[in-house]
């Protein structure tokens, strides 16, 4: 299947490309198997295998082999390093960093990206997203989500704004703002428990 063109940053090839991206550089320290990137960027195995040859090409990242699986991590070294992470931070990081700093926040059931971001993934234009909207669904403590939602601020380099929603007022929707909210794009985060 053909990929379509980037829609956060023109100079990535493709959404797939900047979230496999995203997946390898904020989180540096760790490998990752194809099917592993794959799942994360939601395409095929043979195109985050294409992607990720295409980044080896480009020695962005590196593998190891561990018989036939291929692990994969970004490459420090590189000259550009910092730069790419830069962009990769402030453009895909968001669907990579807010898992991981999420994750564990106590009675935290759903979480979602709404508004620019979400909307530019979704593939609808509009204006660059100057910040991520983020939407926090259950009855969780909300200064340990706060937290987590400032720590996601800071590696990605840009401003989180966050509401809090419960469980009841989330699956009723009886309210404009989650009207609103649920009528256009959404990204689920995935939380880990």
């Amino acid at each position: 299947m053909k990929q379509q063109p980037a829609q956060l940053f023109p100079l990535i090839k493709s959404d797939a490309q900047g979230l496999i991206l995203a997946r390898l550089f904020m989180m540096q320290d760790e490998g990752f198997g194809i099917s592993e990137l794959a799942e994360f960027s939601g395409v095929s195995v043979p195109t985050a295998m294409r992607e990720v040859d295409r980044l080896l090409d480009a020695h962005l990242v590196t593998q190891k082999h561990f018989g036939r699986t291929r692990v994969i991590q970004v490459n420090a070294l590189h000259e550009l390093y910092e730069s790419v992470k830069k962009i990769i931070a402030y453009t895909y990081g968001p669907a990579a960093v807010l898992p991981i700093a999420l994750a564990g926040v106590d009675g935290l059931e759903k979480a979602y990206i709404y508004g620019s971001w979400a909307a530019r993934l979704k593939r609808q234009r509009g204006p660059e997203p100057k910040d991520v909207d983020l939407i926090l669904v259950g009855y969780m403590n909300r200064i340990e989500a706060s937290r987590a939602a400032s720590t996601a601020e800071r590696l990605l380099d840009r401003e989180i704004n966050v509401q809090f929603v419960s469980n009841s007022e989330w699956e009723k929707g009886e309210s404009g703002f989650i009207q609103t909210v649920k009528s256009r794009p959404l990204v689920e985060i995935p939380i880990e428990k």
